[in-house]
């Protein structure tokens, strides 16, 4: 197998988060992952760009972030009938005071910061299994 088709066959993990060393952890931890390929994206209007672009498997969204929330970025998704069905991951230190944002949404695939690293991971592999 070539390289360019080993690339292509790895899922496309976008990460939305604006805390740097964070941002940075995730993105390290999942291009270290067989199978998977991260790309950050520090604003929210951009993380919808990017997901088009590079025609993400999963997003991980911070529900604070310059440019578009979390839910704003979500609710763009979810009217999108091209990618509504991509998997959303939401990570916050301020889960808690959003229950009933996430509950309105039916929003369930929820990790409060600061969070289990390997949680994480396993969290996004459940949501999107590794391509074969």
């Amino acid at each position: 197998m070539t390289e360019g088709v080993a690339h292509a066959q790895k899922r496309v993990v976008v990460v939305g988060e604006d805390d740097e060393p964070i941002a940075f952890l995730l993105r390290d931890s999942f291009n270290d992952e067989p199978g998977y390929q991260a790309v950050v994206v520090s604003d929210g209007a951009l993380v919808l760009e990017t997901v088009r672009q590079v025609h993400a498997d999963v997003v991980i969204l911070d529900i604070m972030m310059p440019g578009l929330s979390g839910f704003e970025v979500y609710d763009r998704i979810k009217a999108d009938p091209t990618i509504r069905d991509m998997p959303v991951l939401f990570m916050s230190a301020a889960a808690a005071a959003h229950t009933e944002d996430f509950k309105a949404r039916g929003i369930t695939d929820i990790l409060e910061k600061p969070f289990d690293l390997n949680e994480l991971i396993d969290r996004v592999k459940k949501l999107c299994p590794p391509a074969d």
